[in-house]
């Protein structure tokens, strides 16, 4: 049975009718294991502006980011949504604590506050062709999926409201588990925190640049001298890569090896239906090409695909 605390999707574990629908209609899973945050107040985009590595004034209203720290490693990714009164931070809950201090030690009160409405708010993924047509009109803001390996919508519903929601969505879409949101994410390429990223991670380390969420164009903001530098003088020694097992593997993480040196660590894996094999999240160093053939634990044997995805982020 799948468990959320480990990025780790066997098969069998998201039924087929799930795919279906996925692919053919519509499914709807409540996020669950994240963090609310709402900022208000005058200065809320400027203030956000100088803080996440996305564009907030620029880019779209839905968007993919991050909140660095000084140095540039990764805090948290962020999926920020811009409604006309109010921003919403959407976070892993394990960084809420984390978060909250930068934010009550940079915000101008006068300008920009927090407050967390997790409890309140319900974040739901409603995802497949025709994901749009079956959110109801009232249900708040329906943004368009951003880096989450999946088509459709990202929909905020008051948390009183969830089953008048799940109601108006439930003849058009299919309940979908988190186990197929997290398949979607790892087959498209997109990092976890607490699994591809940790204190120590840039954002090159997990192509948060493929995925929308660095802008080079917008000005300072925490951590953009480190980030800017290494893209603009430099390369990161390491980077993220999709691995196809031969067989499961034990447990996560684990490292990788060639010819017997440390070249990486697989950090998630999912079944993929297309390819008949596990697939991984890898974290590998800059030298192991595409094609390149790794060890792991057990005589598990892994062949790395650089830049070749399985589904669209």
């Amino acid at each position: 049975m799948y468990d959320p605390a480990v990025p780790f999707v066997r098969q069998g574990d998201v039924a087929p009718g799930e795919r279906a629908a996925l692919a053919g209609r519509a499914v709807v899973v409540r996020r669950e294991d994240v963090a609310l945050l709402r900022l208000t107040g005058p200065g809320r985009v400027a203030c956000l502006q100088g803080l996440v590595s996305s564009d907030v004034v620029q880019g779209d209203p839905h968007q993919f980011g991050a909140l660095l720290t000084n140095k540039g490693m990764i805090i948290t990714p962020l999926w920020i949504t811009q409604r006309p009164d109010d921003i919403v931070l959407e976070l892993p809950a394990a960084v809420t604590a984390a978060v909250a201090a930068v934010l009550a030690r940079t915000l101008p009160p006068r300008l920009c506050r927090f407050t967390d409405v997790t409890q309140a708010t319900a974040s739901f993924a409603l995802y497949g062709p025709a994901g749009a047509a079956a959110a109801p009109g009232a249900a708040g803001p329906r943004a368009r999926t951003v880096a989450r390996g999946a088509a459709g919508l990202d929909c905020l519903v008051a948390a009183a409201e969830t089953d008048a929601f799940l109601a108006h969505v439930g003849s058009a879409a299919a309940r979908g588990t988190a186990a197929l949101l997290e398949e979607c994410r790892i087959l498209a390429g997109i990092p976890r925190f607490g699994a591809e990223i940790d204190e120590r991670t840039l954002p090159q380390e997990v192509r948060l640049e493929d995925l929308g969420a660095v802008s080079y164009t917008k000005g300072c903001y925490l951590g953009q001298e480190t980030v800017a530098r290494l893209h603009f003088r430099g390369h990161a020694n390491r980077g993220l890569a999709l691995a196809v097992l031969d067989a499961a593997p034990g447990t996560l993480p684990q490292e990788l090896t060639a010819d017997g040196k440390a070249v990486g660590r697989l950090t998630s894996v999912a079944w993929a239906d297309e390819l008949d094999a596990y697939v991984g999240l890898t974290v590998v160093r800059r030298e192991v090409e595409d094609g390149a053939e790794v060890a792991l634990e057990g005589g598990v044997a892994a062949v790395v695909r650089r830049d070749r995805w399985l589904r669209a982020a």
